[in-house]
């Protein structure tokens, strides 16, 4: 049967994991050497990130190999761009109010759609001495990008504790307090959340679940969010559930009121051979 629960924030926190990691620095050295990279290269913590573990945390050298990237894109783009003709430039000038115009009506029609991000931010558990710092570039991706809503997998508590406190903007509805979990965040201008839903897959040996925020958006539109992390592995049995939870969320979606707008979204982890 499916639990119905209300809203309320988390106050839970969970111990760090004990795996090794291959980070040489403590976790305040690597979230400075985040900014850093970020201060310098005019970008942001979740591509210095990445940068510095690819380039072994070394900062110099991260910062190095980035701006070599960026001039080296930057000189392909050179080469291959094609020279204009005086005509065409003239013809460019006199064109130039009618493109400006429609741009901005281009950016108009962007704004008006619905923007919906879902990602597994795996792994946020398994370096001890970078999960804040990971946290971090996550935040930074949303703030960037202003989507509407945002469907979360393999979340841990450091990191919804984080998310609600650094994301004001949005209202986290999460899939569990424990372990890894999923989470669903709505932007508060845009949604008014009636409830939501947290459905445990009957036979499910992972504790995974469908997550669903039942709402109205704009005032106007009611949408159902729904986001889930399947079962994982390669054996058989994790196969079958895989495809039996699939199906769960399918006949959710089909049994929804027709009223009602549908949007699904997660990691599935589903192989082409389940399909």
């Amino acid at each position: 049967m499916a639990k119905i629960l209300r809203h309320h924030p988390s106050n839970s926190t969970s111990e760090d994991d004990d795996d090794g990691t291959d980070c040489p620095l403590s976790g305040a050295e690597a979230l400075a050497a985040c900014k850093e990279f970020a201060s310098v290269t005019n970008t942001d913590s979740g591509l210095a990130m990445m940068m510095l573990q690819q380039n072994g945390w070394d900062l110099q050298r991260a910062i190095s190999v980035y701006q070599g990237l960026q001039n080296k894109s930057k000189s392909t783009r050179l080469k291959t761009t094609p020279k204009t003709s005086e005509s065409d430039s003239k013809r460019m000038k006199s064109k130039e109010a009618t493109t400006t115009s429609e741009f901005n009506d281009d950016k108009t029609k962007v704004k008006s759609r619905f923007k919906l991000l879902s990602w597994n931010i795996d792994g946020l558990d398994e370096q001890i001495n970078t999960t804040e710092t990971r946290i971090y570039g996550v935040i930074d991706v949303i703030k960037r990008e202003e989507p509407d809503a945002v469907f979360l997998q393999e979340v841990i508590p450091t990191a919804i504790d984080l998310i609600r406190s650094l994301l004001p903007e949005y209202d986290s509805y999460a899939g569990n307090v424990k372990g890894y979990f999923v989470v669903i965040l709505t932007r508060r201008e845009l949604f008014k959340v009636e409830n939501f839903e947290i459905i445990t897959y009957p036979g499910t040996n992972m504790e995974r679940n469908l997550l669903i925020v039942h709402a109205m958006y704009k005032n106007s539109i009611e949408i159902d969010l729904m986001t889930s992390h399947h079962e994982s592995g390669t054996e058989e049995i994790s196969s079958r559930e895989r495809i039996e939870q699939l199906k769960f969320c399918f006949k959710h979606m089909l049994d929804a009121p027709s009223n009602r707008i549908i949007l699904f979204g997660g990691d599935l982890n589903i192989r082409e051979k389940e399909v």
